[in-house]
């Protein structure tokens, strides 16, 4: 008898699950060498001044990802009627409502960067303007990609992420070599990124149009499914990253730095499922807009989320000490131990984040009562009960696993419909 989630040959669903997962591990290896190129081609000062701006730039746009999503399931509603025409109004209304709020936005961000830059004692005009024209960008992207991603267009989704990350990597070789220093590794970032818009654009070119369409796009309801969605991410964020912060705050040094060595292996595990969450959304958005069933995808997705993690976990204990000096170049005793740990609590909030995809997706907001409440549990059950960096990652492994259980109950129990 065949196995209906391990058959490739007829699962669509597998087939863009590998596929997504590949051009991801690509993009994320280029990325990796863009990272070690500058960090070995720039002083140290440099390299901070560089790390400086990014994450500047990173923590101001990163709400904005929260566009990708709400722009996948409302493409993923119009794709299952059908409509191109409607995708069309929405895609083109919604660039056009959002041109002031972007024009308004780029001149804030351009001031707050050259005010940034003076007290932090930047002195390259070039990297501000560049940073600028990229916070731009991260208005657009999203729209882009969520647009493809709703539409299931997954080639040309992971076409352009691995392009942008092999330009980003030839253009950072090339302009280090030529001797621009923090501009020249922030301009291959920029023109990767266009590149990123280029190859987005090309499959949905027939969508866009500066002409008011009739019955423009009416976009309250998704501008009010973000409040969700940033809900929801906020609190998975900070489930995963809370803890190093408080560790390095109650803990020594020494002992801080055992944690965050071990946290890498955390890392690869909430990694290697990711490209399973992009492709389940908007299929489930699809099929809960065509009032079909949703529950078998949410399983596949689950099962193939364990599976991946269960390997990489094995692959860890079985190999402890090969595995950490790989991933971090050391392999201290008490990381290796608490990496034991991570490999538990990371499972389990790696699958956490596709139940999280998953209610969003059908609109059932329930499991946000109980996920706030739990990562509320988290941070005071660490601040309480902060007896040694075994306890903090063990409380961890506790709350995911509740975590888990209590949305798979949700999973299965009549959903709450929201219009």
């Amino acid at each position: 008898m065949k196995n209906p989630f391990l058959n490739l040959k007829s699962d669509k669903f597998l087939k863009n699950i590998i596929l997504v997962f590949f051009g991801t591990f690509l993009t994320s290896l280029c990325n990796l060498l863009y990272q070690l190129i500058i960090a070995h081609r720039l002083t140290a000062e440099d390299f901070a001044a560089f790390n400086s701006l990014l994450s500047i730039y990173m923590l101001i746009s990163t709400p904005l990802i929260t566009l990708q999503l709400a722009v996948a399931k409302r493409t993923s509603e119009l794709s299952a009627a059908r409509d191109s025409n409607a995708i069309k109004i929405f895609l083109s209304g919604l660039l056009r409502k959002l041109s002031f709020p972007i024009a308004i936005s780029f001149i804030i961000f351009y001031a707050a960067i050259i005010f940034s830059m003076s007290r932090l004692k930047i002195y390259s005009p070039a990297s501000g303007n560049i940073i600028t024209i990229l916070f731009f960008f991260a208005w657009l992207v999203p729209i882009f990609i969520g647009s493809l991603q709703g539409l299931e267009r997954f080639g040309w989704l992971v076409s352009s992420s691995v392009v942008s990350g092999i330009v980003k990597l030839i253009l950072v070789i090339v302009f280090m070599g030529m001797g621009f220093k923090i501009a020249g590794a922030l301009a291959a970032f920029l023109l990767a990124t266009f590149f990123i818009l280029i190859l987005s654009i090309i499959p949905l070119r027939r969508y866009l149009t500066f002409k008011k369409q009739i019955g423009d796009a009416e976009l309250k309801s998704m501008f009010i499914y973000l409040l969700p969605i940033m809900l929801g991410n906020f609190c998975y964020m900070f489930l995963i990253n809370s803890d190093i912060v408080l560790v390095k705050y109650y803990f020594p040094p020494e002992e801080a730095g055992f944690y965050a060595l071990a946290q890498m292996v955390g890392k690869i595990l909430l990694f290697l499922p990711a490209a399973i969450s992009i492709v389940m959304f908007p299929r489930v958005s699809r099929l809960n807009a065509q009032n079909a069933e949703t529950a078998s995808t949410l399983t596949k997705s689950l099962f193939y989320a364990f599976l991946l993690c269960l390997s990489g976990a094995l692959l860890y204990n079985l190999f402890p000490h090969f595995v950490l000096k790989i991933l971090t170049g050391k392999a201290p005793f008490a990381s290796i131990q608490l990496g034991r740990i991570f490999s538990i609590s990371m499972t389990f909030y790696a699958m956490l984040y596709i139940h999280i995809n998953y209610f969003l997706s059908i609109k059932d907001y329930r499991f946000l009562k109980y996920l706030l409440i739990l990562t509320f549990t988290q941070f005071i059950a660490i601040i309480l009960f902060h007896k040694s960096i075994f306890y903090v990652q063990s409380i961890m492994a506790v709350v995911a696993v509740l975590i888990f259980m209590v949305n798979a109950i949700l999973a299965r129990s009549p959903r709450k419909e929201v219009s």
